[in-house]
């Protein structure tokens, strides 16, 4: 794959505007490798435009100083699943909002998973179906959701807790084949609630015969991409990945409101 010929420059201007220098529990974050692909858009980043907001989702992202994961590789596929009524609650919470926001590190992350995966099948690609969520989105969806509360605990945060996703900390994602136009098959889909979603339960679920040996293996797939660009996984959610714990989150990010 090509590399450009500012490849340093460019890896050290992005290092340089994203590096908080914070420790995460006595350990700074590690700043891995930034892949540059031939998609990569330079221009961008050194002399960014300024674009048309789709959505007052996208100011206010902004003026939080997140970044729009497409200016930093624009194959990354977006499908946001609270941007239309296909979500668990049929509501659209996000307006016209067509564009994934992160802080420029978790951004970082991004990038090198989806290139790692690309090295794996070109064919393939990450597609993300949510990144950062304002706060009063996250109450919205907690005291719009009706049902029991064990179930409701597993798979949204409650206010008093706040979600990574207020951070934009996280991200909920799956991988696409180009070459099929479709979802690689991960045994449920997203949101689902039931314990088939749940990554703790895939060795019961695979015995059973109820989760195919092809769809645990592309979420081990999903998981070794996210995996090399250091985001970590939870156990009630195959397309959850974390940038850091709450904790670091809270220290060195803002709530975004």
């Amino acid at each position: 794959m090509k590399i450009y010929q500012l490849y340093f420059l460019f890896v050290s201007i992005l290092f340089t505007a994203c590096n908080t220098g914070l420790e995460e529990m006595g350990h700074k974050i590690a700043k891995q490798q930034v892949i540059v692909n031939d998609t990569f858009q330079l221009g961008l980043i050194l002399k960014r435009k300024i674009n048309v907001d789709t959505s007052h989702l996208e100011k206010v992202f902004k003026e939080f100083g997140l970044i729009d994961i497409a200016s930093l590789d624009s194959t990354i596929k977006i499908d946001l699943k609270y941007a239309d009524t296909t979500n668990f609650l049929r509501l659209n919470m996000y307006g016209g909002l067509r564009k994934a926001y992160m802080p420029c590190e978790v951004a970082l992350r991004l990038c090198n998973a989806q290139y790692y995966l690309k090295q794996i099948n070109a064919n393939y690609s990450l597609i993300i179906f949510d990144a950062a969520r304002p706060f009063q989105i996250q109450k919205l969806m907690w005291d719009s959701l009706d049902m029991p509360p064990d179930i409701k605990f597993a798979y949204v945060s409650p206010p008093f807790n706040i979600s990574l996703h207020n951070y934009g900390c996280a991200i909920d994602l799956s991988i696409i084949d180009l070459k099929e136009n479709k979802l690689l098959d991960m045994g449920t889909g997203f949101d689902h609630f039931g314990k088939l979603s749940q990554p703790v339960y895939e060795a019961y679920y695979l015995n059973k015969g109820e989760l195919s040996k092809q769809a645990l293996d592309n979420r081990k797939l999903l998981r070794k991409v996210m995996g090399m660009a250091h985001f970590f996984p939870i156990n009630s959610e195959w397309w959850h990945f974390n940038f850091c714990n709450k904790e670091f989150a809270a220290a060195n990010y803002q709530l975004i409101k």
